[in-house]
């Protein structure tokens, strides 16, 4: 059965369109293409109140009819009660027939309950009129006729033309009734004036009701058609962001791949001075990146926390050993200052970011010489600060440099202190992750950023040795990318390191061969050509039996759901531009497993 309660999709409208029928529709229409779906829009509000309808039209004529049965003749009763019980049933009939949106066409719904108005107005007329033919102890008025014309089109919510309509063909009826009965002349002009009076009340009420109602449907479809491009406009991000993330990445990823086989093999001093000045630039053009597009994944709310406890003592150590090199050479200290046993829960990789930022602000912008991280516990909250003993900020320099590309002494813009989205990314992420957070400083006074994160219980999570860098790799390495300049990269790489590596251009060719060369260790890129990604790779040989062992998936694809669907397959993530430290160290560590297992 045909749904004719669905008003037509603000798709098939461009915005433009519809604003232009908001600059007047004094004729109550719209253009053809919107016309239904606003008909259809009115049936069901009139349909929203049909129960309100029946109850007021059960409550009034049954009224009238015990009014009827106290101050009505017998002669009269005997016809009035027997007629406005009948005119109840035709409402309550129509208000079933019309309060069914879902299944009876507007057009004919509004017919029905016009129909109905008139029968009712018509009724009462007659009533009125037949108490001319007989002495009546109690006048009878026009407040029930004046009661029909006035709110009978409002609680119904009929359209203007048909409720103008209705009223006068009541007014005309009662008109005509009364000279049926052969009231005076004089009478039936005064009951046309007063009742056309309130007819004309009733149809400019209709008027100003319908003109009210074309204004909410428009607004309503102006705000679905906002939604819609919102949406696509959220959805394009989405598709820029996957595209960027890879397209952009890849060639980041073979660059820092040759660059780090240059920096092993080059002896000469000012060729390694060279090639070390090139990898410098080459992470910082991958911090740019990654910045660029962590605050466009937060933005369209691609992110979502993973919540698992943390042992903050390693975890935070773990972070000052990275940046250590870096404070080195602005000639900083850093300090650690954290409870032995102190534990938060909390998404790992998100709070690190968050943590690691501000670090990095202190480090770049702040001119200390000092940097601490300090952790305390607060009540129900452990209270996680970055301390600098630096220039400080005033309270105007603390509301700006939370805004995008902010840096507050950086006029030159140069790129050695990145490109000011650290700390737009901190607040973008206190918003998801919904701590409690804040800035103390003053100028000249330092600055304490802190965060307060739900604290957990301490737990005794033992690390196995891994290898140290200097160790060559020792094993058979196979290789699945598509990419030809990545793939002899990571090959010549690895082949360095000590590995035996074989590598294969696609899914096709690794189902052929790695069964044969039988290696310890499988390396994949995420996005391959085909109808296979690295993760159906996986699972296609780990059913084949073609391939058991621990597997890298490398991959440009930063999303929640593919770290989810990789954690639940048993299979370690690396993130594009791949840097070689990081890289060695999950093989290093995975082979080590590997010999104890």
């Amino acid at each position: 059965m045909q749904d004719h309660s669905k008003a037509p999709q603000p798709e098939s409208f461009d915005e433009p369109a519809l604003l232009a029928q908001q600059r007047g529709f004094g004729r109550l229409r719209f253009e053809p293409s919107l016309e239904p779906g606003f008909l259809r829009y009115m049936h069901q509000r009139m349909a929203d109140r049909s129960r309100l309808v029946a109850f007021i039209a059960a409550f009034f004529m049954l009224l009238f009819a015990l009014i009827d049965l106290r101050y009505l003749p017998p002669e009269l009763t005997r016809y009035s009660v027997p007629a406005r019980l009948v005119a109840l049933i035709l409402i309550c009939g129509t208000v079933w027939y019309a309060g069914r949106p879902h299944k009876v066409p507007a057009r004919r719904a509004f017919i029905s309950a016009t129909f109905s108005y008139i029968c009712s107005g018509l009724l009462v007329g007659v009533v009125i009129a037949g108490t001319r033919l007989t002495d009546m102890r109690v006048p009878v008025t026009h407040d029930g006729l004046y009661l029909v014309l006035l709110s009978g089109f409002f609680l119904v919510g009929l359209p203007t033309r048909h409720a103008v309509v209705g009223s006068w063909l009541i007014v005309a009826g009662y008109l005509i009734a009364e000279q049926a009965v052969g009231s005076p002349r004089i009478q039936i002009i005064a009951s046309g004036l007063f009742l056309g009076s309130f007819a004309m009340i009733g149809s400019f009420g209709a008027y100003i009701y319908e003109h009210m109602m074309r204004g909410a449907y428009l607004n309503e479809c102006l705000l679905k058609a906002a939604r819609i491009r919102a949406e696509r406009e959220s959805q394009g991000k989405t598709r820029f962001l996957a595209t960027a993330s890879h397209d952009l990445r890849q060639p980041l990823h073979a660059m820092s791949l040759f660059i780090q086989h240059l920096d092993e093999r080059v002896t000469d001093r000012e060729a390694r001075h060279t090639v070390r000045r090139l990898a410098d630039s080459t992470h910082l053009l991958q911090a740019m990146l990654n910045s660029l597009l962590d605050i466009s994944r937060l933005s369209v709310g691609m992110v979502r926390p993973q919540l698992r406890p943390i042992n903050l003592l390693p975890w935070l150590q773990s972070m000052i050993d990275s940046v250590e090199a870096s404070a080195r050479e602005r000639g900083i200290r850093l300090h650690l200052i954290c409870p032995r046993y102190s534990a938060v829960y909390s998404d790992p990789l998100l709070l690190e970011r968050l943590i690691r930022n501000y670090v990095n602000n202190a480090l770049m912008h702040s001119g200390a010489s000092e940097v601490r991280i300090e952790v305390t516990r607060l009540g129900q909250r452990t209270r996680l600060a970055v301390v600098d003993n630096g220039c400080g900020l005033s309270k105007e320099e603390q509301e700006r440099i939370f805004e995008e590309f902010t840096q507050l002494r950086n006029p030159a813009r140069t790129l050695d202190k990145g490109v000011g989205l650290g700390l737009s990314i901190c607040r973008q992420l206190l918003h998801l992750l919904e701590y409690p957070s804040g800035v103390q400083s003053s100028p000249g006074q330092g600055a304490r950023f802190w965060i307060e994160v739900p604290p957990a219980d301490w737990t005794d999570a033992s690390r196995a040795a891994v290898p140290q860098s200097g160790e060559l790799l020792r094993g058979r390495i196979a290789i699945v990318e598509n990419d030809q300049i990545s793939r002899e990269a990571t090959e010549t790489l690895l082949r360095h390191w000590g590995c035996q590596v074989t590598s294969y251009s696609s899914p096709e060719a690794a189902f052929d061969g790695i069964e044969e060369a039988a290696p310890d260790l499988l390396l994949s890129d995420y996005r391959l050509e085909g109808s296979m990604d690295g993760l159906d790779l996986i699972r296609a040989l780990r059913e084949r039996r073609s391939f058991a062992g621990p597997v890298v998936l490398v991959t440009a694809d930063t999303s929640e759901e593919l770290l989810e669907a990789a954690r639940l397959a048993d299979v370690a993530v690396v993130y594009k531009p791949v840097l070689p430290a990081r890289l060695r160290r999950t093989l290093q560590k995975l082979m080590a497993e590997l010999v104890r297992s």
